[in-house]
Protein backbone atom coordinates (compact mmCIF):
# COMPACT_ATOMS: atom_id res chain seq x y z
CA UNK A 1 0.00 0.00 0.00
CA UNK A 2 2.73 2.55 0.71
CA UNK A 3 3.99 1.70 -2.76
CA UNK A 4 0.65 2.95 -3.98
CA UNK A 5 0.56 6.01 -1.91
CA UNK A 6 3.79 7.15 -3.06
CA UNK A 7 3.22 6.75 -6.52
CA UNK A 8 0.03 8.43 -5.99
CA UNK A 9 1.39 11.51 -4.65
CA UNK A 10 4.70 11.79 -7.62
CA UNK A 11 1.67 11.56 -10.11
CA UNK A 12 -0.39 14.27 -8.17
CA UNK A 13 3.26 16.66 -8.02
CA UNK A 14 3.77 16.43 -11.55
CA UNK A 15 0.31 17.36 -12.64
CA UNK A 16 0.69 20.35 -10.27
CA UNK A 17 3.55 21.26 -11.96
CA UNK A 18 2.59 20.33 -15.40
CA UNK A 19 -1.01 22.75 -14.80
CA UNK A 20 1.40 25.35 -13.37
CA UNK A 21 3.84 25.57 -16.31
CA UNK A 22 0.51 25.70 -18.83
CA UNK A 23 -0.71 28.93 -16.93
CA UNK A 24 2.47 30.77 -17.31
CA UNK A 25 2.65 29.77 -20.91
CA UNK A 26 -0.63 31.88 -20.96
CA UNK A 27 0.40 35.00 -19.38
CA UNK A 28 0.90 37.53 -22.11
CA UNK A 29 4.47 38.39 -23.17
CA UNK A 30 5.18 42.11 -23.32
CA UNK A 31 5.21 44.00 -26.49
CA UNK A 32 8.70 45.10 -27.28
CA UNK A 33 9.47 48.78 -27.88
CA UNK A 34 12.11 49.80 -30.54
CA UNK A 35 12.69 52.77 -28.41
CA UNK A 36 12.11 54.62 -25.23
CA UNK A 37 9.96 57.18 -25.23
CA UNK A 38 11.26 60.15 -23.49
CA UNK A 39 8.16 62.37 -22.65
CA UNK A 40 9.57 65.52 -22.06
CA UNK A 41 7.28 68.20 -20.64
CA UNK A 42 7.97 72.04 -21.35
CA UNK A 43 6.65 75.12 -21.09
CA UNK A 44 7.08 77.93 -23.85
CA UNK A 45 10.26 80.74 -21.68
CA UNK A 46 11.89 78.11 -20.23
CA UNK A 47 15.34 78.74 -18.84
CA UNK A 48 15.94 75.32 -17.39
CA UNK A 49 14.42 73.52 -20.40
CA UNK A 50 16.61 75.33 -22.61
CA UNK A 51 19.91 74.59 -20.57
CA UNK A 52 18.84 70.95 -20.47
CA UNK A 53 18.19 71.25 -24.54
CA UNK A 54 21.74 72.07 -24.59
CA UNK A 55 22.91 69.56 -22.90
CA UNK A 56 20.69 66.84 -24.68
CA UNK A 57 22.76 68.36 -27.97
CA UNK A 58 26.06 67.49 -26.85
CA UNK A 59 27.69 64.89 -28.58
CA UNK A 60 27.26 61.23 -26.11
CA UNK A 61 23.98 62.50 -25.29
CA UNK A 62 22.69 63.32 -28.33
CA UNK A 63 23.97 60.12 -29.65
CA UNK A 64 22.35 57.91 -27.41
CA UNK A 65 18.93 59.70 -27.96
CA UNK A 66 19.11 59.44 -31.34
CA UNK A 67 19.78 55.69 -31.35
CA UNK A 68 17.60 54.59 -28.80
CA UNK A 69 15.32 57.04 -27.46
CA UNK A 70 11.87 58.97 -28.78
CA UNK A 71 11.28 62.08 -27.77
CA UNK A 72 7.72 63.06 -27.46
CA UNK A 73 7.21 66.90 -26.24
CA UNK A 74 3.88 67.91 -24.13
CA UNK A 75 3.43 71.87 -22.72
CA UNK A 76 2.74 71.75 -18.84
CA UNK A 77 -0.98 71.52 -18.11
CA UNK A 78 -1.63 69.18 -21.37
CA UNK A 79 -2.91 65.21 -20.51
CA UNK A 80 -0.50 63.04 -19.80
CA UNK A 81 -0.26 58.79 -18.92
CA UNK A 82 -2.61 58.42 -15.80
CA UNK A 83 0.06 56.07 -14.35
CA UNK A 84 2.45 59.15 -14.01
CA UNK A 85 2.78 61.35 -11.15
CA UNK A 86 1.83 64.95 -12.64
CA UNK A 87 4.78 66.74 -13.10
CA UNK A 88 5.97 69.44 -10.57
CA UNK A 89 7.40 72.20 -12.93
CA UNK A 90 9.92 72.25 -16.04
CA UNK A 91 11.58 70.64 -17.18
CA UNK A 92 10.48 67.46 -16.03
CA UNK A 93 11.25 64.06 -18.40
CA UNK A 94 9.74 60.72 -17.91
CA UNK A 95 11.21 57.34 -19.61
CA UNK A 96 8.54 54.83 -20.70
CA UNK A 97 8.35 51.77 -22.29
CA UNK A 98 5.39 49.96 -24.01
CA UNK A 99 1.90 51.06 -22.58
CA UNK A 100 3.45 53.98 -20.63
CA UNK A 101 5.35 51.68 -18.62
CA UNK A 102 7.55 53.79 -16.28
CA UNK A 103 11.34 52.75 -16.67
CA UNK A 104 12.96 55.28 -13.96
CA UNK A 105 12.38 58.39 -11.58
CA UNK A 106 11.74 61.25 -13.51
CA UNK A 107 14.23 63.76 -14.92
CA UNK A 108 13.43 66.84 -13.31
CA UNK A 109 15.10 70.26 -13.81
CA UNK A 110 18.13 70.91 -15.19
CA UNK A 111 21.30 68.63 -15.54
CA UNK A 112 24.86 68.24 -16.48
CA UNK A 113 25.81 65.94 -19.07
CA UNK A 114 26.74 63.44 -16.55
CA UNK A 115 23.47 63.66 -14.59
CA UNK A 116 21.81 63.01 -18.08
CA UNK A 117 24.13 60.12 -18.88
CA UNK A 118 23.30 58.51 -15.92
CA UNK A 119 19.73 58.51 -16.82
CA UNK A 120 20.17 57.28 -20.38
CA UNK A 121 22.29 54.90 -19.40
CA UNK A 122 19.83 53.67 -16.31
CA UNK A 123 17.05 53.24 -18.68
CA UNK A 124 18.81 51.16 -21.32
CA UNK A 125 19.62 49.06 -18.24
CA UNK A 126 16.18 49.13 -16.84
CA UNK A 127 14.45 48.74 -20.68
CA UNK A 128 17.15 45.43 -20.36
CA UNK A 129 15.77 44.11 -17.34
CA UNK A 130 12.13 44.84 -17.58
CA UNK A 131 11.69 43.49 -21.53
CA UNK A 132 14.84 40.89 -21.27
CA UNK A 133 16.35 42.68 -24.12
CA UNK A 134 19.08 44.91 -24.64
CA UNK A 135 17.83 47.66 -27.00
CA UNK A 136 21.21 48.42 -28.26
CA UNK A 137 21.86 44.57 -29.13
CA UNK A 138 18.05 44.58 -30.50
CA UNK A 139 18.89 47.50 -32.93
CA UNK A 140 22.15 46.21 -34.18
CA UNK A 141 20.16 42.81 -34.87
CA UNK A 142 17.19 44.96 -36.74
CA UNK A 143 19.92 47.36 -38.56
CA UNK A 144 21.72 43.96 -39.49
CA UNK A 145 18.20 43.05 -40.66
CA UNK A 146 17.66 45.88 -42.68
CA UNK A 147 20.66 46.20 -44.71
CA UNK A 148 20.13 42.03 -45.47
CA UNK A 149 16.81 42.75 -46.88
CA UNK A 150 17.93 46.13 -49.06
CA UNK A 151 20.81 43.81 -50.73
CA UNK A 152 18.00 41.17 -51.39
CA UNK A 153 15.87 44.00 -53.04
Amino acid sequence: MSLTKYITVIFMLLFITNCSTADENKKEKKVIPDKITMLYVTQPQCPSCDALNKVMNQPEPKKLIENYFQIKKVYLGEKIPDNLIPPNGTPTIYFLGSDDEVLVEPIIGEKTEPELMEFLNDSLYEFKVTYGVDIRELKKENNETEGKNEKVN
